[in-house]
């Protein structure tokens, strides 16, 4: 075997092909025998020394660092062990995928339908799967149950909207990222960087091999290497990009419909404010423009957009308009005329490509050329100061259309290369969420940016939702893994349409459903035409009341969030995430679907299923102590919980420290001037704080806070550890074994709990 080694990159020859291992960091290898193209798929390739060594071993080249060691055979077939145990493996079996056709238009007659499976990959990347316990979590926003093992996935962005369920091979993202648990407690991560359609096959075809596939990507993927989950997140994150710091307020809570009438909007802020009902955000579907066409108002509706936004806004309710990429076929149509005129759209066969969406005849922007990008970013900040809108919620950028999919063959050349839709069409969404989220960042604001569609590298970019989903119990029960899934795909600003987007949602539903996701970092309650409204208020007074605890429990835990989601941006650590991520070598915590960590000393553990008022809820180790009651549970243990729908199930780790705010209806910055800091009895803790405007920019430049708080025994310990931000807190109240115990604030303090 021809074996060269210079600048962290392993070149190997067996005469037949060559592979290439690039050590990027100690914990990231690229390894691949053609890289897929990296003009569109942006990644962060920061480089850290890596002390290698390379020799052979008989036919095999080994490499050694840290404590791993990687063999190379001679069929180039890659395997890594850590501290002297099996690690990861590509398959060394036979890998070849068959599939077997048989007649079926006789099943097609009787409403059944085909479901074509992909073979006769260009390439085809096989891993070695090590027994039947192997997990495989991630993948993004799809509709199944954490753990994917058995199941085939195909990554192209699919607007769907009937009831998905854990058979829809495809959803509204494409995000080509595993992490995959072995032996208990070792874990790996795979990154599969193109943006071609492909197949990521997790031991359905074989138990002993996984495999993605791919007609038309590259052999290239990273591999990436941690002692934990949170090892491998982090430097994931660190590859695709860190998530979006979002506006504080983006926290809040968000009401829509499809679709608010002009004196609606109004109506529901006043109801929100009159029942005492905790809101930020109202959002404005398609109905809100004139003729669907994008980046206008119906001004027989809304004769004046941006007063009612000003009226809102006096009331702390923000608006956030949605906005299409279609763009409808009219002369005299701005958008449309100036588009045209740059050579703007996608084109097929020299001239702009036609398909059909909400305006009628519609044309699709090319968001991949600077000029239209640049163009787009100018008519967003037009359009959000003509009319006081607060964020962007953009839709149908899978891209969808109604006259068939876009045709492979379409063309959105960049400013360096000519590429077709089939290399574009998972990117489509995120080019669109860059060019409106530069409307924000060149004014200094962090963007208040939701998509639907998205690819693993649009996170720094946008937050989403999972998009069509109907009101259905199943559909509550999945909305918990889907939401940790995206938080473990670096999509914390992630969350679900509460009550259900389709069909009619009842009490209980809605109930469990805001119980469920109350911490869900993008919370909205969202349901479509014709159905029943589902707004609080729209039920009788028990769900009233219930539901307005629920948001209660939110705003007052609001500080926790938003340090969680600081914390993410800055490191990668997923706010919403499952058991296992905090406690990796548990074998209870691998597949608890209906449990959800939030942060690592908070968990969530809901009803999500109809009538059901008790449930098992397993607690890891240590020691947890109900929110709510004070009852203190063993951890390694399950416990039969009573779960009346007054309940909702949350734990707080022994000892920890959970900033919170009491009494906000919606985050207006002159009220947080009281922090209070709930500690859980039974232990010692400590504790990271942080504070900035919650707005702009500045904390980029060191502009913010961060408090170090510390529990030991009966004495808490504040300080400063950085304080650039002049801080809005007059008070810090602790609560503590029932107390209130009020003290001044100041930089540095120490209180003795006991006295």
């Amino acid at each position: 075997m021809d074996v060269q080694y210079s600048g962290q990159i392993l070149r190997l020859s067996n005469g037949r092909e060559e592979k290439h291992l690039h050590w990027i960091q100690p914990g990231l290898i690229r390894i691949y025998k053609s890289k897929n193209s990296e003009e569109l798929v942006r990644l962060n390739l920061e480089p850290k020394a890596v002390e290698l060594l390379v020799e052979h071993d008989g036919d095999d080249v080994v490499a050694r660092w840290d404590d791993y060691l990687l063999k190379v055979d001679e069929a180039l077939n890659v395997a890594v062990y850590r501290e002297g145990r099996p690690c990861f493996a590509e398959y060394t079996g036979d890998a070849s995928v068959y599939t077997q056709k048989k007649e079926f238009s006789l099943a097609e007659l009787e409403g059944h339908k085909r479901s074509e499976a992909m073979a006769d990959f260009k390439t085809q990347i096989s891993v070695a799967i090590f027994d039947d316990s192997d997990k495989f979590y991630g993948l993004g926003d799809k509709a199944a149950a954490l753990n994917r093992r058995g199941y085939e996935y195909v990554s192209w962005n699919t607007d769907d909207p009937t009831a998905h369920n854990e058979s829809y091979r495809s959803l509204y993202k494409s995000i080509n990222y595993l992490l995959v648990n072995h032996h208990n407690d070792r874990y790996y991560g795979l990154f599969y960087p193109s943006s071609y359609r492909c197949v990521f096959d997790l031991g359905k075809y074989s138990r002993e091999f996984f495999y993605i596939g791919s007609q038309k990507g590259e052999y290239d993927y990273f591999l990436i290497l941690g002692k934990t989950p949170m090892d491998i997140t982090g430097i994931y994150s660190g590859l695709v990009g860190r998530p979006l710091f979002v506006p504080r307020k983006m926290l809040g809570y968000h009401q829509s419909r499809w679709s608010y009438g002009g004196r609606e909007l109004g109506e529901v802020a006043e109801r929100f404010a009159e029942l005492k009902l905790p809101l930020d955000y109202i959002h404005m579907d398609i109905d809100y423009m004139e003729r669907y066409k994008v980046y206008t108002v119906d001004r027989r509706e809304f004769p004046d957009l941006k007063q009612t936004a000003r009226e809102l806004g006096a009331r702390g309710v923000d608006l956030i308009t949605i906005v299409d990429p279609g763009v409808k076929v009219e002369q005299g149509y701005f958008v449309h005329d100036e588009l045209e005129a740059m050579g703007g759209f996608a084109t097929l066969d020299g001239k702009s490509y036609v398909n059909q969406v909400w305006p009628g005849d519609s044309k699709f922007p090319n968001y991949f050329r600077k000029e239209v990008a640049d163009y787009v970013t100018r008519i967003t900040e037009d359009f959000m100061e003509e009319n006081a809108v607060a964020g962007i919620w953009c839709d149908m950028n899978e891209p969808a259309s109604f006259r068939g999919p876009l045709p492979d063959e379409v063309e959105f050349p960049s400013d360096k290369a000519m590429h077709t839709h089939e290399e574009v069409h998972n990117l489509y969404g995120e080019y669109m969420c860059r060019a409106v989220s530069e409307a924000f960042t060149k004014h200094g604001r962090r963007p208040a940016v939701i998509t639907r569609a998205a690819f693993a590298t649009s996170s720094p970019f946008t937050t989403t939702w999972n998009g069509d989903n109907q009101s259905l119990w199943h559909h509550l029960a999945v909305s918990l893994p889907q939401v940790m899934t995206m938080n473990l795909c670096n999509f914390p600003m992630n969350g679900v349409d509460i009550g259900g987007f389709g069909g009619d949602t009842n009490p209980e539903l809605l109930i469990r459903w805001i119980q469920a996701n109350v911490f869900s970092p993008f919370l909205r309650n969202h349901t479509s035409l014709d159905t029943r409204h589902q707004e609080p208020y729209a039920f009788d007074r028990k769900t009233l009341e219930l539901y307005r605890g629920a948001l209660d429990i939110r705003y007052g835990f609001l500080p926790y969030l938003y340090d969680l989601l600081e914390k993410d941006h800055r490191t990668g650590e997923p706010i919403q995430r499952p058991l296992f991520f905090d406690y990796p070598a548990d074998p209870q915590a691998k597949e608890r679907n209906d449990q959800v960590m939030v942060g690592p000393n908070v968990m969530l553990c809901p009803v999500v299923h109809q009538g059901q008022t008790s449930r098992v809820v397993y607690f890891p180790q240590g020691r947890w102590v109900d929110y709510f009651t004070g009852a203190v549970y063993e951890g390694g243990k399950e416990y039969l919980v009573s779960m009346p729908l007054e309940a909702m199930g949350l734990y707080v780790k022994a000892g920890a420290i959970v900033p919170m705010y009491r009494g906000l209806t919606h985050i207006d910055d002159e009220k947080l001037d009281t922090l209070y800091l709930y500690i859980a009895k039974g232990g010692d803790g400590e504790y990271l704080h942080y504070e900035d405007d919650g707005r702009t920019l500045d904390y980029t430049r060191g502009i913010c806070n961060r408090y170090r708080i510390t529990k030991t025994a009966d004495v808490l310990r504040f300080e400063t550890v950085c304080g650039n931000f002049p801080t809005r807190y007059k008070q810090v109240v602790i609560l503590w074994e029932g107390k209130e115990i009020a003290i001044p604030f100041a930089p540095q303090f120490v209180c003795r709990l006991a006295d």
